[in-house]
């Protein structure tokens, strides 16, 4: 017996009555601790896990606390789609920013502060021009709607403080007062992801708003950039530019110790940008994508794979695919530059690689299934022994219920050739998706 032990007396004002224990029906209810905060946090995060976000909508009607712990995680990463909505997410984190004072404990507004990735990489502007600001040339809308998009950026930035990804659309310029504004925001030290970045370079201008904002993000580990496309012949007129624009001092080495995964799209040749990452040292880089021109004099991308190749496993030449599309040899020298590379992907025309060691590549992207990317196979084989699969990037498996006659004419034809031809030494063949024909 205990203190919480209940006697029932049936005669109380009997001689020698009886007391009876009244027993519970359940059992004694069990009061555990309250789970931590940060617990909920990781468990809403697995549950939300390849949702989008469709869960954690329904978990804010829950509870008073479990909404404080989900509107965090819902802010944390927005990508759009739509300009209305991200001029409504503007509003509203402009919004709360006004309102906010400095008696509060913490420094930065809510929900502002929670925002660490922003996603504008599919954004379409020019669906969503209302008919009476339509004007008559499509080009003026476009230009329309880029500068407002701009102007929100612009405006939307300094009151993230803790953005650490934004993933731009590429198809609008990303201008410098946008630029400017992401580098004089608090945290940009924070930014880890730059990407969709579209760079123009500039001439006769001692500074540029990009290069500034690198040389303020050390933990920077993801940087895409992607150029203006120009000709070869073009290339002498753009050098006598750049010759004249900044002077050395603007070319220091910028410090970008984390840097890992670099991609440099069409032309950057001898742009300050390219200089100042040609002098920089990238020691944690492992993964770059560029564009080649090894047919132009003192290719700024031949020179940048040549001085940086030491550290990669995953090197990928690609073009971009533009009207119209001028195509540019790569050096022959990949391998050799790279001494550690496990990934590399070709571009037409197909660069007539030298090897005269063994090399420890384990795939090997080609564009397209051909008589010379076969010779150029062929010839490699010997030297690549740890070669586990040639991947065909613009290529893919037909699937399950095509005629045998569709699956062995043409290009699909020469896949399944080369797939009997390599299954000898234990290569496999991939398609653009990365499977197999097996597996399709």
């Amino acid at each position: 017996m205990n203190s919480q032990t209940v006697l029932l007396h049936p005669r109380p004002y009997a001689r020698h009555s009886g007391s009876l224990i009244l027993l519970p029906l359940l059992q004694p209810r069990h009061i555990s601790a309250a789970l931590p905060t940060e617990i909920w946090t990781q468990i809403f995060e697995v549950i939300d896990h390849g949702h989008k976000s469709t869960h954690l909508l329904s978990v804010l009607l829950v509870c008073k606390k479990f909404k404080d712990i989900v509107h965090p995680l819902l802010y944390s990463r927005v990508s759009f789609q739509h300009f209305h909505a991200l001029e409504k997410f503007s509003n509203r984190i402009n919004d709360a920013e006004s309102k906010w004072d400095s008696l509060r404990r913490v420094p930065y507004s809510a929900p502002g502060r929670w925002v660490q990735s922003l996603d504008v990489s599919r954004l379409e502007l020019y669906r969503h021009i209302p008919r009476h600001h339509l004007l008559e040339n499509p080009l003026d809308n476009m230009e329309l709607m880029a500068l407002r998009l701009d102007s929100l950026l612009s405006n939307l930035f300094p009151v993230l403080p803790f953005l650490s990804e934004f993933l731009m659309n590429p198809k609008f310029i990303f201008s410098c007062r946008a630029f400017m504004s992401l580098n004089e925001r608090n945290g940009v030290n924070k930014l880890r992801s730059l990407r969709g970045i579209f760079y123009i370079p500039s001439h006769g201008i001692p500074r540029e708003a990009l290069v500034d904002l690198l040389r303020n993000c050390p933990n920077l580990e993801e940087l895409e950039v992607i150029g203006p496309d120009i000709d070869a012949s073009e290339h002498d007129v753009m050098s006598l530019w750049y010759g004249q624009a900044p002077s050395p001092p603007s070319f220091e080495p910028l410090y970008l110790p984390k840097l890992r995964e670099l991609t440099l799209l069409a032309s950057l040749q001898l742009s300050p940008l390219m200089l100042c990452l040609l002098s920089t040292p990238l020691p944690s880089l492992t993964k770059l994508t560029i564009t080649p021109y090894d047919d132009i004099p003192s290719s700024g991308s031949s020179i940048f794979i040549f001085s940086h190749g030491g550290t990669l496993q995953s090197l990928l030449l690609l073009t971009r695919k533009s009207w119209p599309t001028r195509l540019h040899p790569s050096p022959s020298t990949l391998l050799q530059t790279s001494p550690t590379l496990r990934h590399l992907s070709l571009e037409i025309p197909l660069p007539a690689l030298e090897l005269t060691e063994d090399h420890e590549l384990e795939i090997l992207s080609i564009p397209k299934p051909s008589h010379d990317s076969w010779i150029l196979i062929s010839r490699l084989l010997s030297h690549l022994p740890s070669l586990k699969a040639v991947r065909i990037r613009d290529i893919k498996w037909l699937r399950r219920g095509m005629g045998p006659r569709a699956m062995e004419a043409g290009v699909q034809g020469e896949m399944r050739e080369w797939r009997r031809r390599l299954a000898r030494r234990g290569v496999r063949v991939l398609d653009g998706e990365w499977q197999d024909a097996d597996s399709v």
